[in-house]
């Protein structure tokens, strides 16, 4: 019985990523460009401890595609991407990147924010989780450490915490001062988010779902896709901050949401149904 619901969820998964029309598995990204990103834009390398080198070249080698990036978001923009990256920007989005973002991510998108300890850059990740409905979730309450081994993975299973580059929970990784999100629930986000990472008392990372079967958001306290986290020339270079970022970013492969004209939804449906009618009589 346990091999049958096994196979299937496999299965399952498998179609999902054929459906979303990637079965290679190859991702697309585009961020801020270099004007509106402190640390630059993800298309440009560099190899300054507060650029992104490292994260890009370990995207492509893993066969994504990183965009040119953008100085407004608009739907023509995040067409054909999977994954948008917010990274330590100040850019507050309008009233009009708001409903872009939010209907990105209602059509199964992926956003990776991150703020670090300065006020404009948590007003600027506040003012994207705003956008979709989640509230402002960063404090304004800095701390932690500044260490390669200072922060630790919640042993919960998440698309950041296990995924294509291995399980981290329980796992450093590494950190410096950051600021902390809030991931309760309150009248503003009945659901709440999934704490799956803390430096000390400061909780830095936290997983979003805003929408029901819809894209999913990491946000981070800390700039975790800076060299100074992910290049082995850095003092506080831990592998664990790419490998975060490369699990949740591959979780999208199997999270593209199944169009609902499709004719396999129905056969979808019937077969988990009579499958699950089967084994709950065993």
């Amino acid at each position: 019985m346990n091999k049958l619901l096994i196979t299937m969820t496999l299965s399952l998964s498998i179609l999902l990523e054929a459906l979303g029309g990637n079965s290679a598995g190859a991702l697309t990204l585009r961020s801020w460009n270099s004007a509106n990103q402190r640390g630059g834009d993800l298309f440009n390398d560099g190899n300054g401890a507060l650029l992104y080198g490292a994260f890009r070249s370990s995207l492509l080698e893993r066969s994504h595609t990183i965009l040119p990036g953008v100085s407004t978001l608009t739907e023509a923009n995040l067409a054909d991407v999977d994954i948008f990256f917010h990274g330590t920007s100040s850019t507050i989005l309008t009233p009009t990147e708001s409903t872009v973002l939010r209907n990105f991510v209602k059509t199964g998108g992926f956003v990776i924010v991150e703020s670090d300890s300065n006020p404009s850059e948590q007003n600027s990740a506040n003012s994207v989780l705003e956008s979709l409905g989640i509230g402002s979730r960063y404090t304004g309450v800095v701390g932690g450490v500044n260490s390669p081994t200072g922060g630790t993975f919640k042993n919960t299973v998440s698309p950041t915490t296990v995924g294509a580059l291995g399980d981290l929970r329980g796992q450093t990784f590494g950190t410096s001062l950051a600021t902390d999100i809030d991931p309760m629930v309150t009248d503003i986000t009945p659901t709440g988010g999934m704490l799956i990472g803390i430096n000390g008392s400061i909780r830095s990372m936290v997983e979003f779902q805003p929408f029901a079967n819809s894209g999913q958001v990491l946000a981070v306290g800390d700039a975790y896709g800076f060299n100074l986290f992910q290049s082995s020339e850095n003092s506080f270079f831990n592998p664990n901050n790419q490998k975060a970022y490369m699990n949740f970013i591959e979780s999208k492969k199997f999270k593209t949401p199944i169009p609902e004209t499709s004719p396999l939804l129905g056969l979808l449906t019937l077969g988990t149904c009579a499958i699950g009618t089967k084994l709950s009589k065993k």
